[in-house]
């Protein structure tokens, strides 16, 4: 084999530079404000359907 042949390998060290650790915190920032939502969305919907069945039991008795 030439030298230009051989395969060299070098041992590349993957740190994270400034912009992939802003990028990684304001995607876990979006995924996190999903996940809040959702649960926020599960919440309320449970609440109006108490509030609106106490509604009901109070006019009707």
């Amino acid at each position: 084999m030439s030298e230009s042949e051989r395969h060299h390998h070098h041992h590349h060290h993957h740190k994270k530079d400034g912009a992939s650790m802003f990028r990684d915190r304001q995607l876990a920032i979006i995924e996190r404000k999903k996940v809040i939502q959702k649960w926020l969305m599960y919440i309320m919907t449970a609440l109006a359907i108490i509030l609106f069945v106490i509604m009901v039991l109070v006019y009707t008795l």
